[in-house]
């Protein structure tokens, strides 16, 4: 399979890789290729990378797919690797998660393209590493290393999340995030305009026995306002092993867990049977350049998972050229709003 820039950049570098090692936030099937010298692990936050490791037969027991490393796997790394993620406060994180499993003396690799913010990145590693430096660059791609030669802090989960009231939409509750979740910390504008729509759709009414799926959960709050308006049970589907532990967060805090069933998948892959609604704000967009053919993928797909006069509703940033997509794969939608830079979009299974 290809490999990204940053996977490239490492494996020109890979002969420093020797010992145990255990790649943090990988994001493609580099750690199955790493040579013979090495005894791999990896840690994925997202299971579509996880699903891909298994596939170019990574073997299960060296692999964990969670928000944190299993207790009971291994330990006493010689090297850690971490791609920079999209979020600087999910660095820290992943490195304060790291650093207790690295034996002293041991290595942190922090590689990831220019975009990524991976220079900035890099003094992030001063605090807790010794001898921080620029390893190597090409194609605008940049690896950086530091030592272990000092005691690491225990790493305590409970310590990363952040826990507060929101009230939207006519409903208040209590919501939980853990770095790396979309909108950590904050609720987001769209979702917001979302929920305010779905407040005044008349399937608010009479839904509690529906089967309900939230897309792209992220902190769980779309979820959580659903089971507080409609008593509904709710499914919520997400790549992200933190956006699932984040949701089930939400829901412990709000002592209904109960009524939740998450699901790690790559788009709908692993959702099961059909859905009387379907509601998300897709993770489809990131910047200015967009890749249409994953938000086309789910609109075809999403057909399969609705019910006859199943609906859905999507909150998406209003320049997006969603409407022709939806139209192509159910017929036609209704724009509810538009405005503030968001669209809100509802459309209905009208044909199996």
């Amino acid at each position: 399979m290809t490999l990204n820039s940053p996977s490239l950049l490492l494996e020109r570098n890979e002969a420093q890789f020797s010992g145990k090692v255990l790649f943090a936030n990988p994001e493609d099937s580099y750690p199955r290729n790493l040579g013979r010298e090495a005894e791999v692990f990896a840690w994925c936050q997202s299971h579509t990378t996880y699903e891909q490791l298994v596939r170019v037969g990574m073997p299960e027991e060296t692999l964990h797919f969670g928000e944190q490393w299993e207790a009971d796997k291994a330990s006493d790394f010689d090297h850690v690797i971490i791609y920079q993620p999209k979020a600087k406060e999910l660095l820290d994180y992943l490195l304060a998660a790291t650093l207790p499993l690295l034996k002293q003396g041991g290595a942190v690799w922090l590689v990831g393209d220019n975009k990524s913010g991976v220079k900035s990145s890099m003094k992030r590693l001063v605090a807790p590493l010794e001898e921080v430096g620029k390893v190597d660059s090409a194609k605008h791609c940049f690896l950086f290393s530091g030592r272990k030669l000092g005691e690491a802090k225990p790493f305590i989960f409970e310590d990363w999340i952040t826990t507060w009231q929101q009230e939207v939409a006519g409903q208040r509750f209590t919501l939980c995030s853990i770095p790396g979740v979309f909108g950590h910390g904050k609720l987001d504008k769209g979702t917001a305009l979302l929920l305010e729509q779905l407040s005044q759709h008349r399937f608010m009414s009479g839904v509690d026995k529906a089967r309900l799926l939230d897309f792209g959960c992220g902190d769980g709050v779309i979820s959580m306002w659903l089971h507080k308006r409609t008593g509904a049970n709710i499914s919520a589907l997400d790549d992200s092993a933190l956006a699932l532990k984040a949701t089930e967060l939400t829901f412990a805090a709000n002592n209904v867990s109960d009524a939740l069933t998450v699901i790690a998948s790559n788009g709908l892959a692993n959702a099961k049977g059909r859905y009387n609604y379907v509601i998300t704000n897709p993770p489809f967009h990131t910047g200015i350049s967009t890749d249409y053919s994953i938000a086309e993928r789910f609109f075809i797909e999403v057909k399969k998972y609705l019910t006859l006069n199943g609906e859905l509703f999507v909150v998406a940033n209003d320049f997006l050229r969603y409407p022709p997509l939806m139209d192509a794969a159910l017929g036609k939608h209704q724009t509810l709003l538009k405005g503030s830079g968001f669209a809100v979009y509802h459309a209905r299974q009208v044909k199996n």
